[in-house]
């Protein structure tokens, strides 16, 4: 099994390369050439949902033995009025993370917080759902110009 630095280059440079994110308009990679331990990610609130249009950040941070263990945290950045998303931290709770198996990736992680936001688990949830809050929170910070207090180089165009 590859080391979780290896692992991590190695989904870098495909998320870079085969542009998979884009089915949900977004981009992930490390916030650091030199720490790829800590990502950052983005992405298109989904189609049909309050969040429809609305640009989400979340911050990834992984432990050395990824993927054998899944990620140390995994938070909202843009701040979101969601059932599974503690508005405190933005800490996410969603069952890909938290029932994590080291088939599991970093697209996986995406494509699970887009999908909680597509439809959420209120089973599970920190409060509840209210379609008007969300939509307010959308309106007011996920918008294209909100200050997030870090930026990722890959969105700078650091090369490989």
């Amino acid at each position: 099994m590859k080391t979780g630095i290896s692992k991590l280059e190695e989904e870098c440079k495909y998320i870079r390369r085969s542009g998979i994110l884009a089915t949900i308009g977004g981009s992930a990679g490390p916030i650091s050439k030199n720490n790829y331990f800590h990502w950052c990610g983005n992405f298109i609130g989904p189609k049909n949902s309050p969040y429809m249009g609305g640009l989400f950040y979340i911050e990834m941070k992984f432990p050395s033995d990824y993927p054998k263990k899944g990620p140390i945290d995994v938070q909202m950045r843009t701040p979101t009025y969601h059932p599974n998303i503690f508005s405190l931290n933005g800490h996410i709770c969603v069952s890909y993370i938290t029932n994590w198996k080291k088939e599991y990736n970093i697209v996986g992680i995406m494509n699970a917080v887009f999908d909680l936001l597509a439809e959420e688990n209120p089973g599970n949830g920190y409060h509840s759902h209210d379609k008007k809050k969300a939509t307010e929170f959308k309106n007011l910070y996920a918008v294209e110009s909100q200050n997030i207090d870090w930026s990722c180089s890959w969105g700078k165009g650091w090369s490989e």
